[in-house]
């Protein structure tokens, strides 16, 4: 499937018809596939991805939240970040045309300095050295020079506009240059000195404010805003491009149409008709996704699981709680995120009603949860490996499998009593039986690694830490930490279900010499690991819910 570039564009209340004109132009010329996001730093607050204080000297709402795309990337694939007061004149596809791959970050490099102290809406305007630089950016949002720019490091109220502005995080040399033509300065640049433009940027007032309706290529700007009205007339901007299931897009389309053929004389359905299909469409859920009361987060967060409204938007699934799992047929199937939901699932079980599992996935989230795993009729993955697996999902996550490694050290990493709690095992005797049947086998140094906090675990004390210090082999329950072993060369033993099952040790009395798989089949267990995470975009757009109907199916 063709990979479809995502362009953030800078979103300010104080001029949303910009970002609206903004994307009408570049949707008009695009040959290549756009998902377009607007970064409302409201949205962003509310997501947990921004919480700086509204700063005075900032000259516009997206200031400082430009700099968080490779997370919103999840540092992975080539993004686009543009400024609201800008107009694309020709096709965005010869623009990452013209990018050096190897690049961290590609832009126009101006010399440029602003002729006035205030912007055009009143807000101060700051010189700089690298001026503008920012307001047009090609993120290779996988380069491991990005990496630095963290959630916390654009967060961090000490570290300064210019400071970011300027990619004062990068060399000189990961900083690619495209021409001009691609950041044109309105009443700066001028045609035929400095070429032609293909992105018009308004820089110093557009037409949209009343003492700039005159400005340099006013004309453009004015023929694409007339564009975007008529559109929303007339709708020939279709939603196929957006990422969202196929239903859904149906649907709005269908409610597109209907705005202006309303009688049904060219599409054929007429109101009544529309709402009928509409009905039919969404009526019959393909899926429950439970929620209860307590479930609910306190006011002013999100009052929902986004995650399980990721997945549920791209099932065609609909929120429920527990009593109204009673009270639907048996066959729709239902969708849980984690353990906390243990009595629903032993239901499921007992009534033999198929069940959907998301938790934390396998491997690939680094500081952040990227990935998150999906079963169904299982906490983990449980069905026969496929040898054939591709490995193009797997490549993506960027993560590397080592080489077979002796230490002398056994890691026993027991999972919380809560998980422990599902199969009605306490973690307190599990601890005591198990390393009394590990000295039955081996006099090895037994070292105990507890279950942190998630916080702890990404920074000072990894998995990777754990398992680089002299560790012969890692035991644990079923916890995924396993697959995290296999992947770093490491022998491991699960006493539960676990995804790491199929190459792991089951028996404690081999614990001297134990197996460890080759190098393939780690990775073919790690492909097939890889085709059963997801990320949130992944599961609302249906992938994850196609994917896993054809991996439950073979």
């Amino acid at each position: 499937m063709e990979d479809i570039l995502t362009v953030y564009i800078g979103w300010d209340s104080r001029e949303p018809i910009a970002a609206d004109v903004c994307r009408y132009s570049i949707l008009k010329h695009t040959s290549i596939p756009v998902n377009i996001q607007y970064l409302k730093q409201d949205d962003l607050r509310m997501r947990g991805f921004y919480n700086r204080e509204v700063d005075a000297l900032a000259s516009t709402e997206f200031t400082f939240t430009r700099f968080l795309i490779p997370a919103l990337n999840n540092y992975q694939g080539t993004a686009i970040f543009m400024d609201s007061d800008m107009v694309l004149v020709d096709d965005i596809a010869k623009l990452i045309e013209n990018v050096d791959t190897t690049k961290a970050v590609t832009c126009v490099q101006h010399d440029y300095t602003p002729p006035v102290g205030m912007k055009m809406d009143g807000q101060q305007q700051l010189a700089y050295p690298r001026k503008n630089w920012s307001s047009m950016v090609v993120w290779n949002c996988a380069h491991k020079a990005n990496k630095a720019v963290t959630i916390d490091l654009v967060n961090d109220p000490d570290v300064t506009g210019a400071y970011l502005h300027r990619f004062s995080w990068l060399s000189d040399k990961v900083i690619g240059e495209v021409g001009p033509e691609w950041n044109w300065l309105t009443d700066w640049y001028k045609e035929g000195r400095d070429g032609s433009p293909k992105l018009l940027h308004y820089t110093e007032g557009g037409p949209w404010f009343d003492n700039y309706k005159n400005c340099d290529y006013a004309a453009t700007w004015n023929t694409y805003h007339n564009g975007y009205l008529e559109s929303l007339k007339n709708p020939t901007i279709k939603v196929d491009s957006l990422t969202l299931p196929d239903s859904l897009k149906d649907s709005i389309n269908s409610i597109l149409q209907a705005q202006y053929d309303p009688f049904g004389i060219h599409y054929t359905n007429d109101i009544e008709e529309l709402f009928l299909q509409i009905k039919n469409n969404y009526t019959m859920p393909k899926c429950i996704g439970v929620v209860d009361a307590g479930d609910v987060k306190p006011q002013g967060e999100n009052k929902l699981d986004v995650i399980l409204e990721s997945f549920l938007l791209g099932s065609n699934g609909v929120f429920g709680s527990s009593a109204h799992v009673a009270e639907t047929e048996n066959k729709i199937p239902v969708v849980v995120r984690g353990i906390a939901k243990k009595k629903v699932i032993h239901r499921c079980i007992e009534e033999k009603r198929d069940f959907y599992y998301i938790d934390t996935g396998y491997f690939g989230n680094w500081k952040h949860k990227n990935y998150h795993r999906i079963t169904k009729n299982a906490l983990q993955y449980s069905i026969p490996l496929n040898k054939n697996c591709h490995d193009d999902r797997f490549l993506k996550t960027g993560v590397e499998i080592n080489k077979h490694t002796v230490g002398r050290n056994i890691l026993l990493c027991p999972p919380s009593q809560k998980a422990l709690s599902y199969w009605g095992v306490d973690l307190a005797e599990w601890l005591e039986s198990t390393i009394a049947k590990i000295k039955q086998h081996s006099d090895r140094p037994i070292v105990i690694r507890e279950k942190q906090s998630r916080h702890t675990r990404i920074t000072v004390d990894t998995m990777e830490m754990a398992l680089s210090d002299n560790v012969h082999c890692m035991v644990t329950y079923n916890s995924i930490a396993a697959v995290e072993a296999l992947i770093f060369g490491k022998p491991v033993f699960t006493m539960g279900p676990n995804a790491a099952q199929p190459l792991a040790n089951t028996s404690l009395s081999n614990i001297g010499t134990p197996y460890m798989p080759s190098f393939d089949e780690v990775r073919n267990l790690c492909c097939n690991l890889a085709y059963n995470q997801f990320k949130p975009k992944e599961m609302q757009d249906g992938t994850a819910w196609r994917m896993l109907q054809e991996n439950y199916s073979r």
